[in-house]
């Protein structure tokens, strides 16, 4: 992915966006779950999800290159709802 930088035209390569493309909040007993949707490190047409479970991260090594990230989904929607199903296991 190549950003752009309005103000100066400096552009640069990423990986991976810095803020989630989506996310949800669900409650589990008295935790807090929150599931973020990012792009899927293998392909960046697809998406992947996050789960943090009261500020710490689940590991799910599917993925070498990020371990946290799960899934590769045809739609942000879908990757969402598949977190929220994951999280709420």
């Amino acid at each position: 992915m190549i950003i752009y930088c309005d103000n100066c035209g400096y552009q640069w390569e990423a990986d991976q966006v810095m803020k989630s493309l989506a996310s949800a909040r669900r409650r589990q007993g008295r935790h807090l779950l929150d599931i973020d949707v990012y792009l899927c490190p293998i392909d960046k047409n697809k998406y992947s999800f996050a789960i943090n479970k009261n500020g710490g991260v689940g590991a799910f090594y599917e993925f070498e290159s990020d371990p946290y990230l799960s899934g590769c989904y045809e739609s942000i929607e879908e990757a969402l709802e598949a977190g929220i199903k994951e999280a709420l296991l």
